[in-house]
């Protein structure tokens, strides 16, 4: 039968439509196949393995039936686990991103993901929305249909600065402690 890919190359063999003895005679088989490697595919070749049984069954010289064909198709799969740090405002809105606990695959397979992440905006804020852009790669991609991750949560906090550059001007005596600053140089 076909399946979709599971990362084995076990296949469930349908042996209700055997056929090669006489009709009315009691011959029963049983079947098992392997398709000749794991990967996603049409027409792929499963090879067989049958056994024989029944009241009739040695009334016959059997040859088995080598090989049969079955297909194969991509698994759909959803990524998640793509994480992005918090930052520190710094007026861009890109956000370092971490694909460490990205999963969605078979365990074992070779996938890789890239991940670049952009947050809403620019602004400080809690719980902000970074949106997520992926690309894949990996001897097994082919095997998959994949639904990216579409985004997570950070947080920009505010910068802490200090400011210099202001000056005071010179004055003449009026009594008063007022001065006129010029922040132009801040």
């Amino acid at each position: 039968s076909n399946k979709t890919y599971d990362r084995s190359r076990t296949v469930t063999v349908d042996s209700s439509g055997a056929s090669g003895w006489i009709a009315g005679d009691d011959v029963a088989v049983s079947a098992s196949g392997l398709f000749s490697d794991k990967n996603k595919g049409t027409g792929k070749t499963v090879t067989l393995t049958s056994n024989y049984g029944g009241a009739d069954k040695n009334n016959y010289t059997i040859t088995n039936q080598p090989s049969t064909t079955a297909n194969i198709t991509a698994k759909p799969i959803t990524v998640s686990g793509i994480t992005a740090g918090n930052k520190v405002y710094n007026r861009l809105t890109t956000a370092s991103v971490d694909v460490s606990g990205a999963v969605g695959w078979i365990a074992g397979d070779d996938v890789t993901v890239t991940t670049t992440g952009l947050f809403t905006d620019k602004n400080v804020g809690a719980a902000k929305t970074v949106n997520l852009s992926s690309s894949y790669a990996g001897t097994d991609l082919a095997n998959y249909t994949i639904t990216d991750q579409p985004s997570t949560t950070a947080e920009i906090t505010a910068k802490p600065i200090t400011i210099s550059g202001l000056t005071a001007s010179n004055k003449t005596y009026d009594r008063s402690r007022t001065v006129t600053v010029d922040s132009s140089g801040a």
